[in-house]
């Protein structure tokens, strides 16, 4: 779901997701992966934009870059490398 707020500033949009469970096949999640791409697209780069969701990854323990915050838990599974 996306939705558009505007505001005085620059625009706001909200895009939550849920990702397919482990039970899909990769080219399953693959093309919720692409459908979420196409929703960013419609998103201008001057845009604020917050993406909140269920991606049903495991992102392990430590910060790494902007995706993944410091307070993870567990060992990065397949798909928690993906999201970053």
């Amino acid at each position: 779901m996306l939705i558009k707020l505007k505001t005085d500033g620059n625009n706001l949009a909200i895009i939550q997701i849920c990702v397919l469970t482990c039970g899909y096949t990769d080219e399953e999640v693959e093309e919720v992966y692409e459908q979420i791409e196409e929703i960013l697209d419609t998103v201008k780069s001057n845009d604020n934009f917050i993406i909140l969701g269920d991606w049903i990854v495991v992102v392990g323990e430590g910060q790494e870059g902007h995706a993944v915050g410091k307070y993870g838990l567990g060992v990065r599974n397949r798909r928690g490398q993906r999201l970053n």
